[in-house]
């Protein structure tokens, strides 16, 4: 509202100086060039210099006048046409006051001129921050609910030890254990989130070879694939690449580690290839459902599918959106699609060309 404000003051000023110099400029030119030039005409033919005095005196009251004129009509045509144009901003900053109370009033955008392309770009941070918001606030009620449910069986299990209801032995320690490591496991994905968001872990490029940093990254899977029988697909096509070997392989592991979690089919398909100025690396499979309006969400902090949380088969959510903040850094895309129950998770990076 007041970045609004300060552009709606300085138009309007700029806007009444500007064209009252001009128009002033203009009226005084063309005064005075009819004034000489009526003079000199009168000069040829008046019968003495007395007359040509007087007509002198006389065109140049009327030109005053005229001129005066003229100015006051420009004036209120120009305040007329900057009303026009000052209204849209009014309207903007109108919106914003409303803003503050509704969270959600869309700003005019109607127009096609500057003013309505502001009107755009403020919807779109207004958008961009009511997201935000709104992820923010999901995001700690996520969080509450995957820390109560490993405190509150920690707290039962201590309180019984210390009052003598359950006897410590091994199957116990090992209840214990599990939840302390699950508490573990979730600091250390929040961890490594905030530190790829808030640019503490720096992308050191290098080049590297497609296929074999692929290969590497998907390997550390091979044993849990084996268990369920799920056949490896590999079509990656060479090529050299100038980018963050650890970095890539962060990305493909968080996006191998959900497709292998909710696979229900007997492959996945990883492929690679150029594409423009584009490596494009994608991973496929036939996975559990996933509803139309939750494919945009699966980025999102804490977000899973699953409406029950199993804590069995799910994970905490952050996977993804660490793969998607790293990709980002990279200079990359990253995006889902699902045809007939096969997903794709696809990601680009970069080809820089060598020398460069």
């Amino acid at each position: 509202m007041w970045l609004i404000n300060q552009i709606r003051e300085k138009m309007i000023r700029k806007w009444v100086a500007l064209n009252i110099g001009v128009t002033g400029l203009v009226i005084g030119i063309i005064g005075f060039s009819v004034k000489e030039l009526a003079c000199r005409k009168f000069n040829e033919y008046a019968s003495s210099s007395l007359h040509a005095q007087q007509f002198r005196k006389s065109i140049g009251e009327d030109l005053f006048d005229a001129g005066l004129l003229t100015l006051i009509l420009a004036v209120l045509i120009h305040l007329f046409f900057a009303k026009k144009i000052l209204n849209p901003l009014n309207q903007l900053s109108h919106t914003t006051k409303e803003l503050d109370k509704t969270k959600d009033s869309p700003f005019p955008t109607h127009l096609k001129d500057e003013i309505g392309q502001i009107a755009n770009k403020l919807n779109e941070i207004t958008n961009q921050v009511s997201h935000l918001h709104k992820q923010k606030n999901q995001m700690m009620v996520d969080l509450g609910h995957e820390l109560r449910t490993p405190l509150t069986t920690l707290t039962g299990y201590l309180e019984g030890l210390e009052e003598g209801v359950f006897v410590p032995n091994e199957q116990v320690y090992s209840i214990l254990k599990k939840e302390c490591f699950q508490l573990t496991h979730l600091v250390n994905k929040i961890q490594e989130l905030h530190q790829w968001e808030s640019g503490r872990k720096n992308i050191d490029r290098y080049w590297i070879e497609s296929g074999k940093a692929l290969q590497s990254s998907i390997e550390p899977f091979q044993t849990e694939m084996n268990k369920r029988d799920i056949e490896r697909v590999i079509q990656v096509e060479s090529a050299t690449l100038y980018c963050d070997s650890n970095a890539l392989h962060t990305v493909v592991s968080h996006i191998f580690d959900n497709v292998v979690r909710y696979n229900i089919g007997k492959k996945v398909i990883v492929k690679g290839k150029s594409y423009r100025d584009n490596y494009v690396i994608s991973i496929s499979n036939q996975g559990m459902p996933i509803p139309k309006e939750a494919e945009k969400q699966l980025f999102d902090h804490f977000f899973r599918v699953e409406n029950s949380r199993n804590r069995e088969t799910g994970g905490f959510g952050l996977g993804l959106s660490i793969a998607k903040e790293i990709v980002h850094q990279l200079g990359g895309e990253i995006g889902f699609y699902s045809r007939s129950g096969f997903h794709t998770f696809w990601f680009t990076i970069p080809i820089e060309k060598e020398g460069h």
